[in-house]
């Protein structure tokens, strides 16, 4: 175990500085697979095919989910390393950093996904010893699959043995799996919070379960403002915010503390038919990526609104999918559709040389953390690649903040 953890920190060090795709790329290509797949992709992305499916069918899925990402109206076309690299990074963001899963993800994604979602029929008592097993770097129960949990290295410093975490794979693992276990009431997740949290390997776990509590402590807090921290971009593409309690919040923005109606949102279209002002959007969705909750405050008269979008920490290692950027500008296009409703139409009588009022949408980022953790830790939110990229219409850029939610266990 010595060797190995010793070979892990080396692998941490040499690698901290690359992103996701760079440190797993190079492994990518030995697969027997590969020069298959980027050979389709050179074919798709550098010939003018009539079907484009049919070149990749040689990865079942891959052509679904790059359609997906660059069919906005603004996308540039990708190069097959770009395309690639987006599957790379997708396979990563759902079925987290173990190489057996990401590299067949790649090939076929959805295959992968159905092998992980029939493991999610667990109970808490199973994973509670599961945890309490590998915790101890023993091997856990048969009934808790390999797809749930990973151990991942931590490197304390020089000199000083390799430690190991206890987490979900994933975002979407950890999600799917609390889906699947049901929505319990406030004591029932507190209980749960603190068993996990007596185990020092398994506090960013216990951290999952506090995204319940998170949303309905927000959507019920009334009088007042939530007192918000700002966070630091780096200023790289794309770009990681660092909290940073010396820095003030412009006075202009405010998040107010109001009685809010928890909405669960299946998908960004159905947001029309519900699109209220105040109210807490929770897409329940699993695979929702880069965000966990956003609530909008409409301002009808003067034909603007500003969009929150809400991520609980849970001590993540990536910053969620690229796609997730094209869900916010999914909701800014619905926003501005609403408001140009009540704009005047071009043939009114407006005043002599004043122009038709367009609508203002502006996004906010909040990282939300448990108020006594914040203290204690550098919290960082690194966004995933594709800040930069498809604003010109609906820009999904916006500052970064932090709030503290007081979750005291």
């Amino acid at each position: 175990m010595d060797s190995r953890r010793a070979r892990a920190r080396v692998r941490l060090t040499d690698h901290k500085f690359l992103s996701t795709s760079e440190r797993t790329l190079p492994r990518l290509q030995y697969q027997d697979e590969y020069r298959s797949l980027l050979d389709a992709l050179h074919k798709v992305y550098k010939s003018s095919s009539l079907n484009p499916s049919d070149l990749l069918d040689v990865c079942p899925s891959a052509y679904a989910l790059l359609e997906e990402y660059y069919s906005e109206e603004d996308s540039v076309q990708p190069s097959p390393e770009d395309a690639l690299d987006y599957l790379l990074d997708t396979a990563i963001n759902r079925f987290g950093y173990s190489a057996r899963d990401v590299f067949g993800a790649v090939f076929n994604y959805m295959a992968m996904t159905r092998q992980h979602e029939i493991a999610f029929d667990i109970k808490y008592t199973e994973l509670q010893a599961a945890v309490s097993a590998l915790s101890k770097i023993r091997s856990a129960s048969n009934s808790v699959s390999h797809r749930i949990l990973a151990l991942s290295p931590v490197d304390e410093g020089p000199l000083v043995s390799v430690g190991w975490n206890v987490d979900f794979k994933s975002d979407w693992v950890a999600r799917s799996v609390i889906r699947e276990l049901g929505e319990a009431e406030d004591f029932e997740i507190r209980q749960q919070i603190r068993f996990f949290r007596s185990i020092p390997e398994a506090r960013g776990l216990a951290g999952r379960l506090l995204e319940p509590l998170a949303h309905r402590y927000i959507a019920n807090a009334t009088d007042g403002f939530w007192p918000l921290i700002d966070m630091d971009s780096n200023g790289a593409d794309p770009p990681h915010f660092t909290l940073f309690r010396d820095s003030l919040v412009p006075d202009d923005v405010r998040f107010i503390k109001v009685k809010r109606k928890i909405v669960k949102l299946q998908f960004i279209t159905n947001l029309s038919s519900c699109l209220e002002n105040n109210s807490y959007y929770v897409p329940e969705d699993p695979n929702f990526p880069l965000f966990d909750a956003f609530t909008i405050e409409l301002d009808r008269a003067k034909k603007s609104a500003i969009l929150w979008v809400l991520q609980m920490t849970t001590s993540r290692m990536h910053g969620g999918s690229a796609m997730g950027y094209r869900r916010v500008r999914e909701i800014i296009a619905i926003l501005k559709d609403e408001l140009r409703e009540d704009l005047p139409l071009k043939k009114s009588k407006t005043a002599a040389g004043q122009a038709t009022p367009q609508p203002l949408v502006q996004v906010h980022y909040l990282l939300v953390v448990p108020k006594d953790e914040s203290q204690s830790q550098i919290l960082q939110w690194q966004f995933p690649k594709g800040w930069s990229k498809n604003r010109k219409k609906n820009d999904h850029c916006g500052e970064v903040y932090c709030l503290e939610v007081p979750l005291t266990i």
